[in-house]
């Protein structure tokens, strides 16, 4: 029988590795067998430990593929996987063979990037679920429910063209509403046609 796939989507500081967390303990609770796994290219806690923004954690396996899942992943049970952002397109088609297998997956990610664009592997595994859930987090600016996250330069949005992929944490990103972030946005746009006439004089 086909595993289930359970998604939680959603920005920066909305819950997502505490989700994860949830189902782990709920999981061991009930003597399933479990890998965790989280990309290696994530940088920000112990190889060995998923850790989320409220301080709880559970061991795991840092990986660098989907190809790399398939090798470590129990004979039955529950694979969880963190941050899918971080992986490659081909982690969709690895989560397919773990439910082919039997097993129960439940991956956690952004769904979009400091650009507000989509990220194409959380959208091609999210497309396969039996469930997606999606997480707000809260407005740094406002209070209100976010849907977005910010990348800050000094206090500032990250300039659009910035690589895409940059590691961090608080000191790099914040949650915000669709206002917010669009007035932010706007407010640096201005700013640098002003820097640009400005230089020009």
């Amino acid at each position: 029988m086909q595993g289930k796939l359970l998604v939680v989507v959603g920005p920066m500081f909305s819950g997502k590795t505490d989700a994860l967390i949830e189902r782990y303990e709920h999981a061991r609770a009930g003597g399933r067998s479990i890998l965790a796994v989280k990309p290696a290219r994530d940088s920000r806690h112990p190889a060995d430990r998923i850790v989320s923004h409220s301080g709880r954690e559970l061991p795991a396996d840092s990986v660098a593929s989907g190809d790399e899942i398939l090798t470590r992943a129990p004979a039955s049970g529950l694979v969880l996987i963190d941050e899918i952002q971080f992986f490659e397109r081909s982690l969709a088609e690895a989560v397919r063979e773990l439910r082919a297998r039997g097993l129960d997956v439940v991956a956690v990610g952004l769904d979009r990037d400091f650009r507000g664009e989509k990220f194409e592997t959380t959208a091609m595994v999210a497309g396969d679920a039996t469930r997606v859930v999606r997480l707000v987090g809260r407005c740094s600016r406002c209070g209100n429910d976010a849907v977005l996250t910010q990348r800050l330069i000094d206090g500032r949005p990250a300039p659009l063209d910035a690589p895409r992929f940059v590691v961090g944490d608080a000191e790099l990103y914040e949650p915000r509403c669709a206002a917010c972030w669009n007035e932010e946005r706007d407010a640096a746009a201005v700013e640098a046609v002003v820097r640009s006439v400005r230089s020009g004089l």
